[in-house]
């Protein structure tokens, strides 16, 4: 419930009355992937004695004190979590927080327009029950529970997204965007694809036919290559990434995006069997001796994990992403996540789905956009040593020649990149940029909700850097934009 000027002033009576009586404040908000590095770690901050249910990792992830002052966790798997609860203390009352990391887009959506219901997984963030992978595609109603939102985080401007005004018979009213961070995206290929390199318009015609032979990446078409062929993966409707990535080559983020998607035949969705980290192609013999060898049990058409990496399998059959809707937008869909994509891209392809496009062909791997968070490990198996093989790992693609860096991202030469901000309701006449958080019955104060966002925001500009994103406040950021995949322009950008 949004409370207007007048209404929040004649409450402030009724709630200093019921601050005393408030035991518990919850929470709601909706963010992109490329949001939940830097947010999550600042809510570890922020947040004292707290505890974190979660999708991945060990549940409870209890908080310990620094000398700092600040809470982090005992592990960071948080940091990987699309969905979960958090369960802790904030200026002396309990405040329980709800996320949601499966859209940018919904983001925008939900706070734009506040009837808008996001889905919140049902715990309390004391437990120590996995919450539901992904509770964007679960038909059982009691593992999931819909709520508005208080704010979002968004990887994309309002101006770019079509929840601005009147789309598909809904209005969306103007919201109020925080710059606090910068996320890069990049292109990765699948183990073994034999480029390092891709152009904006090699990756506007991947995506616009859904594939492409080696041929027009190498240039050669005389040694076999024309017959080797490169598979578009992509995100879902509803993904900041989906928008920035296809208006920075030259496409629509609302058009048809031709990617693929992995099938037996029978089960279309996700249908790779798990094999757990017992799958792993090597293991260590005996254990702790640094001695890998060959698993004798390893099933190449399962996956396997690592950690908390998703890794491998082998993709039987492939078809084009059916048309889907995610917060009213409808057209081809992708991955419903960052992880879930990056899990794809280290898929290796079998014969009937490398043949998909041509019935000669010999061999085939895919391209899909990410972000450095969701790569690192599971794409490229950074941190896991001897125990990721080399055959396994992806590539991190160039973009037009120039190395995703935080450095070229900085200076101009890197443009695929997008903005992190917060999102919330448009002010109230003279108030301060955060006064649109309505506050709700019951509240230790009607400015209780916007104070923490505010505070959130603060928490997350500190931590960006440190968390695989770019500091506003970095002397080193010589550039901005202004527009989703629009032109990068030398100096800062602009305040309100």
């Amino acid at each position: 419930m949004k409370l207007s000027h007048s209404a929040v002033l004649g409450f402030a009576t009724l709630a200093s009355i019921l601050a005393a009586s408030a035991d518990t404040v919850t929470v709601y908000f909706s963010a992109s992937n490329g949001d939940r590095n830097a947010t999550q770690v600042a809510l570890s901050r922020l947040l004292r004695n707290w505890s974190y249910q979660g999708t991945s990792g060990r549940f409870p992830a209890s908080g310990t004190l620094n000398p700092d002052g600040n809470y982090t966790g005992t592990d960071n798997t948080f940091r990987q979590s699309n969905f979960g609860t958090w369960n802790g203390t904030w200026n002396g009352h309990t405040v329980i927080v709800k996320t949601n990391y499966a859209g940018a887009l919904s983001g925008i959506a939900a706070v734009a327009n506040q009837t808008v219901q996001v889905r919140f997984d049902v715990t309390n963030g004391q437990g120590t029950t996995n919450v539901p992978s992904n509770l964007l595609t679960i038909s059982d109603n009691t593992q999931y529970t819909q709520h508005v939102v208080d704010f979002g985080l968004s990887t994309n401007f309002q101006l770019t997204s079509p929840f601005n005004g009147d789309y598909n018979g809904l209005q969306y009213s103007e919201i109020q965007e925080i710059p606090v961070g910068i996320s890069q995206l990049g292109f990765y290929g699948s183990p073994g694809i034999p480029i390092d390199n891709i152009t904006t318009q090699q990756a506007r015609q991947l995506y616009d036919t859904g594939s492409l032979p080696l041929s027009f990446f190498t240039g050669n078409w005389t040694n076999g290559d024309q017959h080797k062929w490169i598979y578009a993966l992509g995100r879902n409707t509803d993904a900041g990434q989906r928008f920035a990535a296809q208006l920075e080559i030259g496409r629509s983020g609302l058009g048809e995006q031709y990617v693929y998607q992995a099938t037996d035949g029978t089960n279309p969705t996700e249908p790779l069997a798990a094999g757990g980290a017992a799958n792993a192609p090597l293991v260590e013999t005996p254990a702790g001796s640094g001695n890998w060898q060959a698993n004798p049990s390893y099933d190449a058409s399962k996956s396997y994990t690592i950690g908390t990496s998703v890794i491998g399998g082998t993709v039987s059959r492939q078809r084009k992403w059916p048309t889907e809707t995610w917060s009213g937008i409808t057209a081809s869909g992708g991955h419903t996540s960052g992880a879930n994509l990056a899990t794809a891209l280290t898929r290796k392809l079998g014969q009937d789905a490398y043949r998909a496009s041509d019935p000669a062909a010999t061999a085939g791997w895919y391209i899909g956009y990410v972000t450095p968070g969701d790569a690192d490990a599971t794409v490229l198996g950074n941190g896991q040593g001897a125990a990721r093989p080399a055959d396994s790992k992806g590539v991190a693609l160039k973009y037009n020649g120039v190395e995703n860096t935080p450095d070229n991202v900085k200076s101009g030469r890197y443009t695929l990149w997008l903005y992190n901000r917060i999102v919330v309701p448009k002010p109230l006449d003279g108030q301060g940029i955060y006064s649109g958080v309505a506050g709700v019955t019951g509240d230790p104060t009607t400015t209780f909700r916007g104070e923490f966002v505010e505070a959130l925001a603060n928490g997350i500009r500190q931590v960006v850097s440190t968390q695989q994103g770019i500091s506003l406040s970095d002397a080193a950021l010589k550039v901005h934009r202004l527009a989703d995949g629009g032109t990068v322009y030398a100096g800062q950008l602009p305040q309100d």
